[in-house]
């Protein structure tokens, strides 16, 4: 079988309620469809690429959590950090492969951390 390809916009704030936007992208295995690897964009407000990168989440039995990093613009500076989501963004997802692909339907909500940096992120459908 073919892997599930998925995608969306995304949607995050920081401390400061600064608030960061873009695109992802996933791939979800049929043999291991509580694993996802993928993409993501971050865009300005003329909807440019400012930041672009991978992700990686894994679900648990208390939610699921994740790694990303990403190049900033055309430099070399990478930064990285990881993404989480508690067990209620779960309800009536039996693998993680449904919950991204529910995302086109509700919004799934989770925290990020970069650092001493953090904040709250939103998938949503692509638009």
């Amino acid at each position: 079988d073919a892997p599930a390809k998925l995608e969306g916009t995304w949607e995050a704030t920081n401390a400061a309620r600064r608030v960061f936007r873009g695109f992802w992208t996933a791939e979800v295995a049929p043999a291991t469809p509580d694993v996802a690897l993928g993409t993501w964009s971050m865009v300005d407000d003329r909807g440019t690429t400012v930041m672009a990168g991978t992700w990686s989440a894994r679900r648990t039995p208390r939610g699921w959590r994740g790694a990303w990093s990403a190049r900033i613009g055309g430099s070399k500076d990478i930064v990285s950090g990881t993404w989480e989501a508690d067990d209620s963004t779960l309800k009536g997802a039996r693998k993680l492969r449904d919950l991204l692909a529910r995302s086109g339907q509700k919004q799934i909500a989770g925290v990020w951390r970069l650092g001493h940096a953090h904040g709250n992120w939103w998938l949503g459908p692509r638009h």
